[in-house]
């Protein structure tokens, strides 16, 4: 009876081993057998405020990027610093599309409300190295001759403000772009590319439509657009007028051309 005991404590001992060894194994084969799940992906912010670079006096430029969608929009003004109706409208579309994200879908836009912050702070059409950022892109750039009205600076894209938009370009490649300037109250277009962008915003606000404004603009960004970057391009020409009556003229036209769909 005694050895019995033995006997069946040792086929307890036994039997309880082997089911470890079962479980373990069972376990190990589960592990590696369980399909693995990727992580998820986080979705692109609806909102980045970027400095993409500084002035020549050292203050920042900000970019306002709204929604994550493939088609960029870039909008953006105060380029000369006398024209100061131009930054509103900017801030002021942008707390619009804030409110209103709908929208922005399948679009980003990219917003800058000053791309000239010495200027504006003396309110001179130049920068602090007296060069017109307008008149400093590559693409069209030409070194003033004596007798020139237009400052474009030593050599194509010298100036610290012209590098950082071309940067951000690069970054943010953008399929339209408008650049909000004072006071000649006209659509200015650069490339057949352009025309449609320049109707579209025209239906809403009623300026007059040209490829023309007047006089030579060597190293501007409309031409650097057109033959660089191959984007259209309008330039909105505000007349003199108050910042709230201007973006009341023309808010419905930015959204049209945040709207507008891109035809290749």
């Amino acid at each position: 009876m005694k050895h019995d005991k033995h006997y069946l404590a040792a086929l307890l001992l036994a039997a309880s081993v082997t089911t470890n060894i079962i479980f373990s194994h069972a376990q190990k084969v589960k592990e590696v057998e369980a399909p693995s799940t990727p992580a998820p992906q986080a979705a692109a912010p609806l909102e980045i405020n970027e400095v993409f670079g500084r002035s020549v006096q050292g203050r920042n430029l900000i970019a306002h990027i709204l929604g994550n969608g493939p088609e960029i929009t870039m909008i953006f003004a105060a380029v000369h610093g006398n024209e100061t109706a131009t930054p509103y409208l900017v801030k002021q579309l942008c707390a619009h599309l804030k409110k209103h994200p709908e929208l922005l879908k399948n679009k980003r836009v990219v917003l800058v409300a000053v791309m000239n912050p010495d200027g504006l702070q003396k309110k001179t059409r130049v920068n602090a190295n007296g060069v017109d950022i307008n008149r400093n892109y590559p693409g069209t750039w030409r070194k003033a001759k004596r007798g020139d009205s237009f400052k474009s600076g030593p050599s194509a894209a010298s100036e610290p403000e012209t590098r950082a938009m071309m940067a951000l370009t690069k970054k943010y490649p953008p399929s339209k772009i408008v650049s909000i300037h004072q006071p000649l109250h006209c659509l200015a277009y650069t490339g057949a590319r352009s025309i449609p962008l320049a109707r579209a915003i025209a239906a809403k606000n009623g300026y007059r439509i040209t490829d023309n404004v007047g006089y030579p603009t060597p190293g501007g960004f409309g031409g650097y657009c057109d033959k660089v970057l191959k984007a259209a391009v309008v330039t909105l020409e505000l007349p003199w007028q108050k910042p709230e009556a201007a973006w009341k003229a023309n808010a419905s036209a930015l959204l049209a051309a945040i709207a507008l769909p891109v035809r290749s």
